[in-house]
């Protein structure tokens, strides 16, 4: 899953301008004469796709692009037209290999190629997948240029959501009352005493991190719901763009939103060490069907397993392929770091 970066009725990509800057000049050295090849490396849902697409339009005439859908098995579909000078570019190489034994064959004839080739080439790479590679055989040496995509800023995510809309389209609504306001709260919480068969009730206080951060900015009396609203999606998302956008599409109720609308999508992840590990592999390569993580794993309760992902809202399926669900992204990262099953 990709996403459009792209402003509605322009060309024009929102966010990437020093990445664009950067290929642009790559492109430039490589018509002169010095040939360095690109990586542009990100995780799920960060605009790899829409980034490439970009540059195929601005080379259109020099390009020969090539999308790899889901594992390569065989060699032919490495096959390029030959044309020399020519600048290739490559969306999901992390398609290339196969993470078992005998699974490199076809990675190691790409970066042959990548090597010996007078073309320039220009690949995208999942982050978790560049990763690994970069430790198990030092893919980075092949690419002198490896570019890791930013997070969006807010300002770039609230340009990215509002593009699709029409001025005015939308009605953006401050729903926060009197007490969401508030910075601490009071409660009383009711704790039954068995012994003595009482009950009763204990004072505490709930700090309300959000009107706490908003306090704390110079600029928060002139806060409007609009700006509460990206501010939110921005923190969510933790400047991911598809993630952003999922996370808008769910909140908007047409035209209207509020504050309200707007959730922290909240997983309760219980995994044993075989199902954080499945689930990082299709991390790592984003879209998996079940015959692919049995080859990779060597597992035979692999329904079981994707089950159990399914029901914790970690993964979707599509077409008989698994992939991460946006919403749980950050949850699931955090998780298998913190399982040290990725650093």
């Amino acid at each position: 899953m990709d996403i459009t970066l792209l402003k509605k009725n322009s060309a024009e990509i929102i966010g990437f301008k020093d990445e664009i800057e950067r290929i642009r000049e790559a492109i430039t050295d490589f018509e002169s004469g010095q040939k360095e090849d690109i990586a542009i490396i990100s995780e799920p849902f960060a605009g790899r796709t829409t980034l490439v697409n970009a540059i195929e339009k601005m080379t259109a005439h020099k390009v020969v692009k090539r999308s790899f859908p889901s594992i390569v098995k065989n060699k032919e579909e490495l096959m390029f037209p030959e044309r020399p000078k020519r600048i290739v570019v490559i969306d999901n190489c992390h398609f290339l290999y196969l993470r078992a034994i005998g699974g490199f064959d076809i990675l190691e004839e790409f970066l042959q190629s990548v090597v010996s080739s007078n073309n320039l080439f220009i690949t995208t790479w999942n982050l978790y997948s560049w990763n690994y590679l970069d430790d198990v055989i030092n893919i980075g040496q092949f690419f002198p240029i490896p570019l890791m995509l930013p997070k969006f800023t807010l300002s770039e995510l609230k340009e990215l959501i509002l593009s699709g809309y029409k001025e005015d389209e939308l009605e953006f609504l401050d729903d926060v009352t009197s007490e969401d306001k508030r910075i601490i709260n009071s409660f009383r919480y009711p704790v039954t005493i068995k012994r003595l068969k009482k009950t009763i009730t204990i004072p505490f206080l709930k700090i309300n991190f959000d009107r706490l951060r908003f306090r704390l900015s110079r600029k928060e009396e002139k806060k409007k719901a609009e700006d509460i609203i990206f501010e939110m999606i921005n923190r969510f998302s933790n400047g991911n763009p598809g993630v952003a956008k999922v996370l808008w599409e769910k909140s908007l109720e047409h035209p209207i939103i509020k504050p309200s609308y707007v959730k922290e999508s909240s997983f309760k992840i219980a995994l044993d060490y075989t199902e954080s590990f499945i689930l990082y592999i299709i991390l790592s390569m984003e879209s998996l069907n079940k015959e692919d993580l049995v080859e990779i794993t060597g597992e035979l309760k692999v329904d079981k397993i994707l089950y159990r992902l399914s029901q914790q809202g970690l993964i979707t399926v599509d077409q008989g392929y698994y992939k991460i669900r946006p919403e749980a992204l950050n949850s699931l990262v955090d998780y298998l770091k913190k399982s040290k099953v990725i650093w």
